[in-house]
């Protein structure tokens, strides 16, 4: 159930796609991703981002800038992957239906 996750850090979280923190001493660096929560739920999100990218042009856009940031492909899919956690929260949060024109 969705309304159980108060932040999208969580649902994050719970799919095992949140970024891991390397801490050491007084520094700390952003890490791989940390794979702890439901590798179903990982592996379906990560999927369903496929056509994404390839339909939704506000999705494909932002696939765009990571990959021309220098990111993989994998590395690129997982960002819209969270991307797209972020929005299923916000929606649901809301009470409202999608709407591509909102999302750009």
């Amino acid at each position: 159930d969705i309304s159980n996750f108060s932040t999208p850090a969580q649902m994050l979280a719970f799919a095992g796609i949140e970024p891991g923190v390397n801490d050491s001493g007084t520094e700390s660096h952003g890490g791989r991703m940390v794979k702890h929560g439901s590798p179903g739920l990982r592996y379906v999100l990560i999927n369903c981002c496929l056509p994404l990218i390839h339909f939704d042009m506000t999705f494909a856009a932002y696939y765009a800038k990571k990959r021309g940031e220098g990111k993989p492909y994998r590395v690129a899919i997982t960002h819209v992957a969270k991307k797209l956690v972020r929005v299923i929260h916000a929606l649901e949060r809301q009470g409202v239906d999608f709407n591509a024109q909102k999302l750009q």
